[in-house]
Formats: C-alpha cells, sequence, structure tokens
C-alpha cells in the first residue's frame, strides 16, 4: 500500500500547466481526501431539514418549494457559474476527443498499443495536460451544491455522492497515469456540456425541452463507461499496478453512482410517465 502512494508511483507534472510548482500539492492523495472530507461535512450540516417523502409527494402532486431564494445577484452569478463550466466542458471535449482519434490514427497497426496508450502518447498530447484541468473542475463544482444551498434547497445524497467521489475517482485516473481514464474525461466533458448549457439558458428565462433526457444521458454515461473502463483489466499489459487500483477505485464509485442516477429518474420522472398513461387512457 505504500508503494501506491509513493511518489515514484504518481504520473509525471504535465508539460504547459500553469503553476507546477503547485501540482505535487494538489496531487498529494490527502488534499482530495482532505476537501471531499470537509465537503461532505459542511453539506450535512448546512443542510436544511428536510422530510424526503413528503417532498417527493409534494413534487408529484405540482407543489412549488417556498422557501427558494433569488436575487438579481444571485441569478447573474449561477448563470457566469453554467456558463463557465459549459465553455470549459466544451473546450476540453474538443481537445481530448481530437486527441483520442488521433491516437488511433497513429496507431492504425495495433489497436491494443493506441487503446492502452503503451507509449504514452495520448498522455502527452492531451490526457495529462486536460485530465489535470478537469480534475481541478472537480472541487470548483463544488459551487453546484453552494448555490443549492443558498437558495435554500437541500442537496441531495446524489449530489454529495457525486462531487466527493468524482474528486477522489479523478485523482486516482490521473495521480497514477490509468490509460481508462479518458472515458471519465471525454464522457463527462461531453455531458456537462450540454448540461451546462441547459441551465445557464434556464438562468436567463428560458425554458428549453428534454431535462429528462439529461438524466438518461448522465446514465448512458455510465452504461457505456464502466464496462469499458473494466475492460482494460482484461487486456495483457496494459495496466501497470497502480493504474489497475485506480481503475478499480472508478468501477467501484460508478456502480453504485449508476443505481443512485436510475432511482432518482425513477422518483423524479417514474410517476409523471404513469400520470401520462393514465391521462391517454382516460382520453
Amino acid at each position: 500500500m505504500e508503494q501506491l502512494f509513493s511518489r515514484n508511483s504518481t504520473a509525471p507534472t504535465p508539460k504547459g500547466i500553469p503553476f507546477p510548482e503547485y501540482y505535487p500539492y494538489v496531487m498529494d492523495y490527502r488534499f482530495p481526501l482532505t476537501v471531499a472530507s470537509l465537503y461532505i461535512v459542511s453539506v450535512s450540516l448546512l443542510n436544511p431539514n428536510s422530510n424526503a417523502v413528503s417532498r417527493i409527494v409534494a413534487k408529484q402532486k405540482g407543489i412549488k418549494e417556498t422557501n427558494t431564494k433569488s436575487t438579481p445577484l444571485m441569478t447573474s452569478f449561477v448563470f457566469l457559474h453554467n456558463l463557465a463550466l459549459c465553455v470549459f466542458s466544451v473546450i476540453t471535449f474538443i481537445n481530448m476527443g481530437s486527441a483520442f482519434v488521433m491516437n488511433f490514427k497513429n496507431h492504425r497497426d495495433n489497436f491494443t498499443d493506441a487503446y492502452c496508450d503503451r507509449d504514452s502518447s495520448l498522455w502527452n498530447s492531451a490526457l495529462g495536460y486536460w485530465g489535470y484541468f478537469f480534475y481541478l473542475s472537480k472541487f470548483y463544482e463544488v459551487v453546484d451544491t453552494i448555490i443549492i444551498l443558498l437558495k435554500g434547497r437541500r442537496s441531495s445524497f446524489l449530489q454529495t455522492y457525486h462531487h466527493a467521489g468524482a474528486m477522489i475517482t479523478m485523482w486516482s485516473g490521473m495521480n497514477f497515469k490509468a490509460p481508462p481514464i479518458w472515458i471519465f474525461v471525454v464522457f463527462n466533458s461531453f455531458i456537462h456540456s450540454i448540461m451546462y448549457a441547459y441551465y445557464a439558458a434556464t438562468c436567463v428565462g428560458l425554458s428549453p425541452p428534454g431535462k429528462q433526457y439529461l438524466t438518461t444521458m448522465q446514465i448512458t454515461q455510465f452504461l457505456i463507461g464502466t464496462p469499458l473502463a473494466i475492460s482494460y483489466l482484461f487486456v495483457d499489459n496494459c495496466l501497470t499496478d497502480t493504474a489497475r487500483f485506480a481503475t478499480y477505485i472508478n468501477v467501484a464509485y460508478l456502480l453504485p453512482l449508476t443505481l443512485l442516477f436510475i432511482n432518482f429518474a425513477k422518483n423524479m420522472y417514474g410517476n409523471k410517465n404513469k400520470t401520462f398513461k393514465k391521462v391517454k387512457k382516460i382520453d
């Protein structure tokens, strides 16, 4: 276990990142563990008391929450927050997606060399750099929860697990230079590009359709990404011991997360679909 967390087992500092002198500090395993722990404790202490069952029933009946606080300043801040994450996600997806495709073009003769990134070409060209920024973004995304709490609403267990776990899993993938971490970066940046664009639009009074499909897309990324990550464990000479360890951490995180999202979709949209079917029968 000591070897897993030794400095010799960590990935080298990506070329071109700003303030490289801080890289060893934010990539120390104590950094994500400490921030994630503080985040969980803070949410537990600051979350307003609420009866989960009554909230679900009220939502099903179309009763709006009365404790939501919003001001022009808050609205502007939320819009800029969502816009910034949307733009960042788009840039990350474009750079990572194009680098991933180029990596396979450059390794036409050997699929597994490209898939496992055996010569570190994907890591050196994009994954090390953009993956590092994506890792840092997981700490900034805590602002999502802060906004919910400032509006007087309750942050769900799903959101707490999602944000805290993302810090640790992204750290493990980047710190141990695990090739499967590209899945997290590419898939998640694509989903976030759409998700934060949607939330930015709602901030300015627009009502884009398809909120339900955002949840479906999030679940789909897990259903596709998890088997992809697991596949790396069965390719010969694909992962180092530390990269294998990071892959186990990511899979262990994704399995409960997928179930939590499916349960969320059932509670949020399942009853709407049943109501729609009943109305259709009456018609």
